[in-house]
C-alpha cells in the first residue's frame, strides 16, 4: 500500500506567490541562484594608464564625445585660425566652418535631448549677454558684421551648455584640463621645433625691422595671444594638479610646459596673468579650511589691502619704467584710452553694436590723436565701444557673479574642480582685459569657458530641486497606491 507524503502548508520557493498582508509578494531566490556575476578584466591601460590621463573617460560613448569636446576646445582657443587662413586675408572660411559645425552638433544634440527649455529657465544669466549683443543689431552701424559676430557667439555657447549638460554625470573639468594640455603642448612644440611658423620673424611683411623679432607665437598669429593662452592653460592645469593626485605627472609636465611658453612669449601681460590666475585659486583654497567668520573678516579687509597694493604697485611700476628709459604709458595705451572714451562721445550708452563698435572710434581717434589701431589695447574700453555702457555693467556684473557663485559653491563643498575652475576665470577675465579684450569674444575660448563654469555651477541647485520634488512625488504616489492595497490602511505598514 502507498502512501502518499504529506503536503506542506508553508508557501513554496519558486515562482509561486504569496500573500502577505494584504500585498502580493514573489519570495527572492537565494544568492546560489542564477547567474553569476562575471567581473570584466581590466587591462594595464585601463587600470593604471587610463585614470592618469586627463580627458580619458571609461565608457565608449563617453571616449567619443570627449574627443569631440577636446578638439572643439582646441579649435576655440584660436590655434587653427592662423593655420587655416589664407596669406593677406582676415579672416578663414574654413575656421568659420568648422566652427559652424560644432555648433550645429552642438545645437541638434541639446534639441534631441530635450534640454533646451531646462537651458532658457535655468541657464538664463548665461544667455542674457547673448540676448544683449543680438539686440544691438537693431541700432548697429554695421548690422551684418554685427550679425556674423553674433552667430559666432551663439556657436560657442551652445557649444558651451552641451559641454556642461553631456558631461554633467562624470564631470567636465577633466575635458577641459586635457584640452589645456593639448593646447600647451602643441603650441610649444610649433614654437621650438617650427620656428619658421612659430616665432616672430626679424621683419614684418613690409621689410621692416620687427619688434617682435624672436618671441614665440605658438600656432598664434601674435605673441601676446599665444602667451595669454599659455597663461589661461597653465592656470587650469596647475588646478589640475592640484585637485587631482593621480593627474601631477601629467598637469606637472602641462604646467612647466606653459610657463616655458609665457616665458617665450616675453609679454608682459601674459607674465601677469600666469601669477595671478593661480595665485587667486591658491588664496580661495586657503580660505576653505577657516570658519565663515573668519572667511568673511579676510574678505572684507582685503578690498582695501587690494586697493593700496594696485596704487603704490601702480606707482612703483610707472618709477621702474621710467628709470629703465621704458614708455610708462604702456607702450602708448594710455593716450589710445583717452582718445577712445572722446571718440565714443554720443554713443555712450549703447555703443556702436556688436563687433561694429571700432567703425565708429576708430576714424575718430585718428583725427584726434593721430593714432591709426585696430582696437582699444583695453576690454572694457572695446566692450563699451560695441554695447555701451549697459553692455559693460552687464558683463562686469556676469564675471562678479561668477566669483561670487563659485567661491560659494568651493565653500559648501560643490563641484569642487569647476568652482576653483570658475573663480580663476573670473579674475582672469576682470584682471586680463585692461591690456586685452576677450570680456565678451565670439567663437572663442574665453566665452565658453565661463559659460561652463556658470552652467555647471548653477545645475547642482537645479538637480537638489528637482530630486526634492522627485521624492514628494513619489511618497505621494505611494500613499495613493497603497490606499486601494486590500486589507490595507493607507499609511500604515504591511
Amino acid at each position: 500500500m502507498t502512501t502518499n507524503p504529506p503536503v506542506s502548508t508553508a508557501p513554496k520557493s519558486g515562482t509561486h506567490l504569496v500573500l502577505r498582508g494584504g500585498h502580493v509578494v514573489r519570495p527572492q531566490l537565494p544568492a546560489t541562484f542564477g547567474p553569476r556575476p562575471n567581473p570584466q578584466r581590466q587591462t594595464r591601460f585601463q587600470a593604471y594608464i587610463q585614470p592618469r590621463i586627463p580627458g580619458l573617460a571609461r565608457g565608449r560613448g563617453d571616449i567619443l564625445a570627449g574627443l569631440f569636446a577636446i578638439f572643439a576646445l582646441f579649435v576655440f582657443s584660436g590655434s587653427l585660425v592662423e593655420l587655416l587662413t589664407p596669406a593677406g586675408a582676415s579672416s578663414s572660411a574654413k575656421v568659420q566652418a568648422l566652427g559652424l559645425l560644432i555648433g550645429a552638433f552642438s545645437f541638434g544634440a541639446l534639441a534631441l535631448r530635450g534640454t533646451i527649455p531646462v537651458i532658457v529657465t535655468t541657464y538664463w544669466t548665461t544667455l542674457l549677454p547673448v540676448a544683449f549683443a543680438g539686440m544691438s543689431i537693431l541700432w548697429s552701424v554695421s548690422g551684418g558684421l554685427s550679425l556674423r559676430r553674433l552667430v559666432g557667439l551663439c556657436v560657442a555657447t551652445a557649444f558651451a551648455l552641451w559641454l556642461a549638460d553631456r558631461f554633467r554625470r562624470i564631470g567636465v573639468f577633466q575635458f577641459i584640463a586635457g584640452a589645456a594640455f593639448l593646447i600647451v603642448v602643441l603650441n610649444v612644440a610649433v614654437a621650438i621645433a617650427v620656428p619658421s611658423m612659430g616665432v616672430h620673424p626679424s621683419l614684418t611683411e613690409l621689410g621692416e625691422p620687427n619688434p617682435h623679432s624672436g618671441a614665440w607665437r605658438g600656432l598664434f598669429f601674435h605673441k601676446n595671444d599665444f602667451g595669454r593662452m599659455m597663461a589661461l592653460c597653465a592656470m587650469i592645469l596647475w588646478i589640475g594638479l592640484t585637485a587631482r593626485r593621480q593627474w601631477r605627472l601629467i598637469c606637472g609636465i602641462g604646467v612647466a610646459t606653459a610657463y616655458l611658453g609665457v616665458a617665450g612669449s616675453t609679454s608682459g601681460q601674459a607674465a601677469v596673468l600666469s601669477v595671478v590666475g593661480p595665485a587667486a585659486v591658491y588664496a580661495l583654497g586657503r580660505l576653505r579650511p577657516l570658519s565663515p567668520a573668519a572667511r568673511a573678516t579676510v574678505l572684507v579687509l582685503a578690498g582695501p589691502v587690494l586697493a593700496v597694493a594696485y596704487v603704490f604697485s601702480s606707482i612703483a611700476f610707472t618709477l621702474i619704467l621710467q628709470a629703465l628709459g621704458k614708455d610708462p604709458t604702456l607702450t602708448g595705451r594710455t593716450e589710445i584710452w583717452g582718445g577712445v572714451l572722446q571718440a565714443l562721445d554720443g554713443h555712450y550708452l549703447l555703443g556702436g553694436g556688436f563687433g561694429a563698435g571700432w567703425d565708429i572710434v576708430g576714424e575718430r581717434l585718428f583725427i584726434l590723436t593721430g593714432i591709426l589701431v585696430g582696437h582699444a589695447h583695453n576690454g572694457y574700453l572695446d566692450l563699451m565701444t560695441d554695447l555701451g555702457i549697459v553692455g559693460l555693467v552687464l558683463m562686469v556684473t556676469f564675471y562678479v557673479g561668477l566669483i561670487i557663485m563659485a567661491t560659494r559653491a568651493f565653500f559648501t563643498g560643490q563641484s569642487h574642480e569647476v568652482a576653483l575652475l570658475a573663480f580663476g576665470v573670473g579674475v582672469f577675465a576682470i584682471v586680463g582685459n585692461w591690456a586685452a579684450s576677450f570680456l565678451l569674444l565670439h567663437n572663442s575660448l574665453y566665452w565658453v569657458l565661463p559659460v561652463v563654469c556658470a552652467a555647471t555651477l548653477r545645475r547642482p541647485l537645479a538637480q537638489t530641486a528637482s530630486q526634492t520634488h522627485w521624492a514628494g512625488w513619489q511618497h505621494y504616489a505611494a500613499r495613493r497606491a497603497g490606499m486601494f492595497t486590500a486589507g490595507v490602511p493607507a499609511g500604515k505598514d504591511a
